[in-house]
């Protein structure tokens, strides 16, 4: 197994550079980098510029509960149907409830905040490296590239989240500080044109060992994504297609495998830089001891929702029984603490690219290759092939295996939910608390009242 890269001389360099982007909480509070001396510093050759970038990488796991270390995972699932947190907590009911308000600080500090922290640095780096001439071609074609995929990352979280959302693509900070909300339709379009700007800059192969930045593929999963929740659906056949032929990917034969370090389906992981931890979902989800109650459990929906006889759920699925009760949490990492690396934290795998496409054949029609993909994550999961025959029938079993697939995992399941239109049918059914309008969490206050060119999104 590869050994882990060294993040921490790449943290503090970024640090250097953009030292509002790395601790900032309020976008609208970035200020600028210290200086084009700096600056240039940074981006006058290739080992200080690849440093920047990795920089970034550090930021996103250097903080439990952040935008893109467990918080997307966490929040959405107790938004939607997948987990409930066993001990009352007002800002973590808040989203259990769907009750939430703008004051909520979860909203400003690890979504808002962490993502638009982010977008900066990710802006800087783009900024510096085309005004650079001490960088390699090809070091500034896989920089670009790559802080453009992530940028369109931040962005595809950010609008599941909160809908429009301002569409920031530069460092000044006194435009930053009034941008308004832009349209979901145009930040998607950006995010096509970064997302395919990558995939023509970077390469198959990825810059370190193992899948711990984005390459070609990589840009090309997120883009299937993409064109999936547009209901672009020969653009995501396509693009999915790209990865799954790309045969630099296969399916773990084994589920307990899947999540290890370098795994064979993982397009793209990040790796730890905490001491003593390899991924903080591990730390947070797991309980310290077999008669802990887990601090996140998993809803009784979501566990009767596994066929018969599917392996994920014992393999994915820890419990402890305490005082005579059962609770169920994700066990997909299996590393509370350790100082020995065996688990990267997984952003995109294979399976999502082979759901991905049979969705978009259903849509078309295309029948036998949308059954082909279902089933090809059934087997693995030791089921049968799917009954379903049409494409009605197909759309609603693939919605269902990417339930089963994808639970506590990036919050898919809130995200299908939305976009399939099924939210207010299912979650209205099980939460007293629900309105339509909860499919878009608030806008946080603070955000609100620096920059009074944002709105508040209805129902707030």
């Amino acid at each position: 197994m590869p050994s882990r890269p060294r993040h921490i001389n790449a943290f503090l360099l970024l640090a250097l550079a953009f030292p509002g982007g790395i601790s900032c909480k309020k976008f609208v509070q970035v200020g600028a980098p210290a200086g084009q001396t700096t600056t240039a510093l940074v981006f006058s050759n290739d080992g200080t510029a690849a440093a920047a970038i990795n920089g970034v990488y550090s930021s996103m796991m250097g903080t439990n509960n952040s935008f893109a270390d467990v918080a997307m995972t966490l929040y959405t699932g107790l938004s939607a149907d997948e987990l409930y947190n066993t001990s009352p907590n007002p800002p973590l009911d808040q989203f259990t409830q769907n009750t939430l308000n703008s004051n909520n600080l979860v909203l400003q500090n690890n979504f808002w905040g962490d993502a638009y922290s982010y977008i900066y640095q990710l802006n800087a780096i783009l900024e510096g490296v085309a005004g650079s001439t001490g960088i390699s071609s090809p070091v500034k074609d896989q920089l670009t590239g790559e802080a453009s995929c992530v940028r369109a990352f931040c962005y595809l979280y950010l609008t599941g989240l909160f809908g429009d959302v301002p569409l920031e693509t530069g460092t000044t900070y006194a435009t930053n500080a009034t941008f308004p909300r832009t349209p979901v339709a145009q930040v998607y379009q950006q995010m096509i044109t970064d997302l395919e700007t990558a995939q023509s800059l970077l390469s198959p192969q990825y810059p370190t060992d193992g899948p711990l930045r984005p390459n070609k593929w990589t840009a090309a999963a997120l883009l299937a994504r993409v064109f999936l929740y547009q209901g672009n659906w020969s653009g995501a056949e396509m693009e999915s297609s790209l990865v799954i032929n790309s045969g630099g990917y296969s399916l773990a034969p084994a589920l307990k495998g899947v999540f290890l370090a370098y795994s064979p389906e993982a397009i793209w992981q990040m790796a730890p830089v905490i001491p003593g931890l390899n991924t903080f979902e591990g730390n947070d989800f797991i309980p310290s001891d077999t008669g802990v109650v887990p601090a996140y459990a998993l809803d009784s929906n979501l566990l009767k929702s596994f066929e018969a006889g599917d392996l994920r759920k014992t393999a994915w699925l820890g419990h402890n029984t305490v005082n005579g009760q059962t609770y169920y949490y994700p066990y997909k990492y299996k590393v509370q603490t350790g100082n020995t690396n065996t688990e990267n934290y997984m952003v995109l795998r294979l399976a999502e690219q082979y759901l991905i496409r049979a969705e978009a054949r259903a849509e078309q029609g295309e029948i036998p290759g949308a059954q082909a993909d279902l089933d090809t994550i059934r087997s693995r999961a030791g089921l049968p092939p799917t009954i379903a025959n049409s494409t009605n029938s197909l759309l609603s079993a693939i919605h269902q295996e990417s339930r089963v697939e994808f639970f506590a995992e990036w919050g898919h399941r809130w995200f299908d939910l939305k976009r399939s239109g099924l939210a207010m049918a299912i979650l209205g059914t099980e939460k007293p608390e629900w309105q339509g309008t909860d499919t878009l969490y608030p806008l946080p206050l603070s955000q609100l009242q620096s920059n009074t060119f944002l709105t508040q999104n209805p129902g707030y």
